[in-house]
């Protein structure tokens, strides 16, 4: 058994499962509008930006405030979508990873 080859085949199955289909229809529809993705992109950068720059209390509460800075722009139909599928598709393989970790185990 090739472990490559089974990842190649692995990453096949999850490409065809309806979270990722989602997520990248989503994403595609996100950096259709520019100003949209532009936006995303800067509060990503900013939450990376606090994540790497205060400790774990003081960042908790800088992230709380992005967060209500960013409130109605992730209410924004695209953005809520896109936000969305992203969470079911992390959801989808975190339950894959610990089927796989209880694989292991076993």
């Amino acid at each position: 058994m090739d472990i490559n080859q089974k990842s190649k085949e692995f990453a096949q199955y999850v490409k065809a499962t309806d979270e990722f289909k989602n997520m990248n229809k989503c994403k595609l529809e996100l950096e259709r509008n520019r100003n949209l993705k532009k936006q995303l992109d800067n509060y990503v950068n900013k939450k990376n930006n606090i994540y790497s720059n205060y400790r774990m209390e003081d960042a908790s509460k800088k992230i709380s405030q992005l967060n209500r800075d960013y409130h109605s722009f992730f209410n924004l139909p695209i953005v809520a979508n896109y936000m969305q599928a992203t969470r079911d598709f992390n959801n989808m393989m975190e339950k894959l990873y610990k089927s796989i970790e209880k694989e292991l185990l076993k």
